[in-house]
């Protein structure tokens, strides 16, 4: 049961990711006074994604009481926290893949490393700094699982022209262009 729901609520905000009103999200994200300019409601805009948000935290808070057999606010300490933030900045802060990926390896590379005891919180705390300072943006980026576009890739792997065509366009949308205002002004 748990599986289908994760699996529902990634579809479901990877949908909204790709809708209208993910994309004015992400315009208020990258810069909400030009969104506001440009005649978005960001205060409508930014209730609704805390209103979805919290829907999915009790979703999952629900299923963890569900799991656990019962609650207190201990559970939800600091250090719990902490991991989750962790596991998004990790991933990738403008990445729902890199968010899912990153949680599921920071679930399992603890539980890996169980058997050094001793050194386990220091291999984790090395492995998070690494990539802290070599990968600041995250493992992902800001890059999304697309099947469609893995299909394509597969399916035209022979024609590197139709590879570097499908990479420019894919930089093109998912990178801001590099104008300054005097050449946006032209």
């Amino acid at each position: 049961v748990v599986f289908w729901i994760m699996v529902v609520t990634v579809v479901v905000l990877f949908m909204f990711g790709r809708s209208r009103y993910g994309r004015a999200v992400k315009a208020i994200r990258d810069d909400e006074i030009a969104a506001g300019a440009s005649g978005l409601n960001t205060t409508y805009l930014k209730v609704l994604v805390f209103a979805i948000s919290a829907f999915f935290a009790g979703i999952a808070g629900g299923i963890f009481a569900q799991y656990i057999g019962s609650l207190n606010p201990t559970m939800a300490g600091w250090l719990n926290s902490i991991n989750y933030v962790i596991m998004v900045v990790f991933g990738g802060m403008g990445s729902l893949t890199g968010s899912i990926v990153s949680a599921i390896g920071l679930t399992i590379l603890p539980e890996l490393l169980r058997a050094f005891a001793d050194y386990r919180m220091l291999a984790y705390s090395v492995v998070l700094v690494l990539v802290m300072i070599f990968r600041p943006q995250g493992i992902f980026g800001s890059w999304e699982f697309s099947l469609p576009k893995l299909i394509n890739r597969l399916l035209l792997r022979g024609n590197g022209k139709n590879d570097k065509a499908a990479d420019k366009s894919d930089k093109a949308v998912n990178e801001p262009a590099d104008t300054t205002e005097k050449e946006a002004a032209r």
